[in-house]
């Protein structure tokens, strides 16, 4: 994939799908949200989104490698206008961050938002995907942290959005501009 990739990771209620939203704008990169993705297909009541229903209702995830198809299909229908894309909400260990990786190369951005167990309890996720609790995804997501520490930027997801906003444009102006490394800006 010649797109420039972001990934935003983060627990649920951190903010993924605001951030992504806000780079989308900026940018004209394209969303990527999976969860999303999954409703669209549950609704559509496809072979695919009769599987996806009842591991829903099961309360069971729906694994990655099921969801690819469906981020594949929203990048070939933006492939003439692709500038990048950011996919919200994972990966969220190190197996989905290498599935990712294989299908579409490596990200040139990782946005981890940190948010604490604390402050994380007062927020909600309106993902119907049975994903990690804030917990397990801090646990799950050490590995991925550092493999990927070159070109993760951490942000404090207590902030407000916009004040978070702003250091992600740092290094998403890296990007836009063509730098192939972007060093990451504090």
């Amino acid at each position: 994939m010649e797109a420039p990739m972001v990934w935003i990771m983060g627990g649920p209620g951190s903010g993924k799908g605001t951030q992504a939203q806000k780079i989308e704008k900026q940018y004209g990169f394209k969303h990527i949200d999976p969860a999303a993705l999954i409703e669209t297909e549950i609704a559509s009541k496809s072979a695919a989104g009769n599987s996806f229903a009842e591991l829903v209702s099961a309360g069971s995830p729906i694994p990655l490698p099921q969801i690819v198809p469906l981020i594949e299909k929203q990048l070939m229908s933006h492939r003439g206008a692709l500038k990048g894309f950011v996919i919200d909400g994972y990966p969220a260990d190190l197996k989905e961050a290498e599935i990712l990786e294989n299908g579409f190369g490596t990200p040139q951005l990782i946005i981890a938002l940190d948010l604490d167990q604390e402050a994380g309890s007062t927020r909600s996720s309106s993902s119907p995907t049975a994903r990690p609790s804030l917990p397990m995804y801090i646990e799950s997501s050490k590995a991925v942290l550092k493999k990927y520490s070159q070109n993760t930027l951490k942000i404090d997801a207590t902030q407000e959005p916009d004040v978070m906003f702003q250091e992600i444009k740092l290094n998403m102006d890296k990007i836009v501009q063509g730098q192939q490394r972007v060093e990451i800006a504090r």
